[in-house]
């Protein structure tokens, strides 16, 4: 029996590796959910991958970037001194780097996922360093449940 923890941008999940199944237990801001999926229920074959970004960081920034165009446009327009048209540029610099922020927050919201359906529900792993660890093991529990499995109906048939 193995437990692996995984904690990641707001992603809780705990895996625990027993003989004939898997216990999985998953939470993040909005849900949770826990179960327990024979190896023999679990689909290894038919990987799903997933990126998940905090969209509204992007939204966040796209007002900074008009309210920067707009700046710039109204300090091109009304140069008539150098003072103005500095202070112009500084206000549309800080336009600029207020959407900088969002859009690198945004960038860096990034969560990936691997995703793997079962017959009790969605198993997901989230990339945090551990996840070819967690794969890895899965598919051998899975392997080596199945082929326990057809030893098992092979020796009841003989």
């Amino acid at each position: 029996m193995e437990t692996i923890y995984q904690k990641f941008k707001g992603h809780k999940v705990k895996y625990v590796f027993n003989d004939k199944a898997l216990s999985y237990e998953y939470s993040d801001s909005e849900d949770s959910i826990a179960f327990e999926a024979q190896y023999d229920e679990i689909d290894v074959e038919n990987v799903i991958r997933s990126t998940s970004k905090n969209a509204i960081w992007k939204f966040i920034a796209l007002p900074f970037i008009f309210l920067a165009l707009f700046a710039v446009g109204k300090a091109s327009l009304s140069v008539d001194s150098i003072e103005k048209l500095l202070a112009g540029l500084v206000v549309t610099l800080i336009w600029v780097l207020l959407a900088v922020g969002c859009w690198i927050k945004y960038k860096r919201s990034e969560v990936t996922f691997t995703m793997f359906d079962s017959v009790r529900g969605r198993l997901i792993v989230v990339h945090d360093g551990q996840e070819d660890k967690i794969i890895n093991l899965l598919k051998k529990s899975v392997s080596n449940y199945q082929s326990m499995l057809s030893h098992l109906t092979s020796n009841a048939v003989h």
